[in-house]
């Protein structure tokens, strides 16, 4: 007498959708200075610095940080104008704090 054993188990994978890199700005909010630099962060990787912190007032980090995203060709002016703004909105509380987080 034969006995057969069949295992047959099926298996669902749940494959994510492609998620694109994602741009992010990174500060450091000091009582006399304020950071910023640049990161691109990839799902299930992690973060890649894509720029030193440029520090305001000590420079004009604004500036840098606009040179370094015309440097990238892959970042499209969208992306460049959208994070512009970002930074000038954080440095702009950061002026209105004098530095202070709290209000």
């Amino acid at each position: 007498m034969a006995i057969r054993a069949q295992f047959q188990k099926e298996y669902k994978v749940k494959v994510p959708e492609r998620q694109d890199p994602m741009l992010v700005l990174k500060f450091i909010w000091m009582e006399k200075n304020i950071g910023i630099a640049l990161d691109q962060l990839v799902p299930g990787y992690g973060s890649i610095p894509l720029s030193p912190y440029y520090f305001w007032p000590r420079k004009d980090a604004w500036e840098e940080l606009r040179a370094k995203l015309e440097e990238k060709e892959w970042i499209s002016q969208k992306q460049m104008i959208i994070l512009l703004n970002q930074a000038t909105d954080i440095i702009n509380l950061w002026q209105q704090g004098g530095g202070s987080l709290s209000t």
